[in-house]
């Protein structure tokens, strides 16, 4: 038993100083409880559902359109966020990129009260708008959808007085596939760059390789230099090959302009630089993938890359809006999935200001002499 004793204790101490073995086997799942428990713990999930009533009479809702939002409101299932009612619906939904939104158009407490005095002759519609490549739009549907089937039911038992048409926002061409490429595309570079530069650092660190660099004509901005094109290049690849897997397997269609490239190549600067600045405080191989993960695997999950933003906690959501890589995907989408220009320049822009200063700030921490 001794011999057993000794090799326990020799496999304790090899695991309590890998620190890769470490993260994989404690703060991974850790992570993976925190943040998908935060997500889905709530015992009732509620939906964001945009709604604009155009039927007023002096700037006040009608006695059917009023009671219609008050049940929607009572069901404890949606943030029931009002929009102005001189907008025009569709395109308010279309440039805000909303999942849902319901329209209850003029004329609708009319049209209640004669649906009423003929039996269901005729009907009261108000009108779903939806974003099909959205994964809530669905489940809000159907609550609504369920929401008037019990009004006509209680007031007709089952006659109907109400009923709902639905308007998609979304092209037709693009499904949920077309939504989720773009969020990988973003989290492939940033994956990319921040694990290459820890592990070549880490590497380099510990091999005395960054000290012999130190006594070459190599400069150090040089050297940064071609790790970044090393990465945005690597990031343009897997861009490549997950654009023509989704075309060939799943029929998917986006578009692919300069803005969306520049994008991916200012988020690997971005996150190259990250990655540097994460490998300054990393003293060897074995720490370098823990240390990455960290930052990563947060983003991973709190970016809207699996998950819509709206299907999180509201405090999730205010997190979330300080990751870089929520603007990463929200600008690729923007640019190759819903052709808005400005929202893409917007979030590129951003992205390379931040690409710049991590850049910036990761080559000045660097100390190849120190190392």
């Amino acid at each position: 038993m001794s011999h057993v004793v000794i090799d326990l204790k020799a496999s304790l101490k090899t695991f309590w100083r890998d620190k890769s073995t470490i993260f994989w086997t404690l703060a991974f799942p850790t992570i993976l409880i925190l943040l998908f428990g935060a997500i889905f713990s709530q015992s009732s999930m509620r939906y964001d559902l945009y709604v604009q009533n155009q039927d007023l009479t002096d700037g006040k809702a009608t006695y059917w359109s009023d009671s219609l939002i008050t049940v929607l409101n009572s069901t404890n299932a949606f943030n029931i966020h009002m929009v102005d009612a001189s907008v025009n619906g569709t395109d308010y939904a279309l440039a805000n990129r909303l999942s849902s939104m319901l329209i209850v158009p003029s004329g609708f407490n009319t049209s209640a009260n004669i649906a009423l005095y003929t039996h269901g002759a005729v009907t009261a519609n108000v009108t779903f708008v939806y974003d099909q490549s959205t994964s809530s739009a669905p489940v809000v549907q159907s609550i609504v959808m369920s929401i008037i089937d019990k009004l006509n039911f209680e007031l007709s038992k089952g006659v109907e007085y109400f009923s709902i048409q639905d308007l998609t926002i979304a092209p037709k061409r693009f499904g949920f596939i077309d939504f989720f490429i773009p969020g990988v595309i973003g989290m492939t570079a940033m994956t990319t760059s921040i694990f290459t530069s820890v592990s070549i650092s880490a590497r380099f660190k510990q091999n005395g390789i960054f000290h012999k660099l130190a006594t070459t004509p190599l400069k150090r901005y040089e050297w940064i230099l071609s790790r970044t094109i090393y990465n945005v290049l690597i990031s343009y690849l897997g861009m490549a090959v997950m654009m023509l897997m989704g075309m060939a397997i799943f029929g998917m269609k986006m578009t692919l302009d300069a803005v969306s490239l520049l994008m991916v190549a200012m988020a690997s600067l971005m996150f190259t630089g990250l990655g540097m600045i994460i490998a300054r405080f990393v003293k060897d191989p074995d720490g370098a993938d823990a240390a990455a993960n960290v930052v990563t695997f947060p983003m991973m999950f709190l970016s809207g890359t699996f998950f819509q933003l709206s299907q999180m906690p509201q405090f999730l959501q205010t997190i979330a809006q300080v990751l870089p890589l929520t603007y990463v995907s929200e600008g690729l989408r923007a640019a190759m999935i819903f052709g808005q220009a400005q929202q893409a320049i917007l979030n590129t822009a951003l992205i390379t200001a931040l690409g710049i200063a991590s850049i910036i700030v990761g080559s000045l921490i660097t100390k190849w002499e120190e190392d």
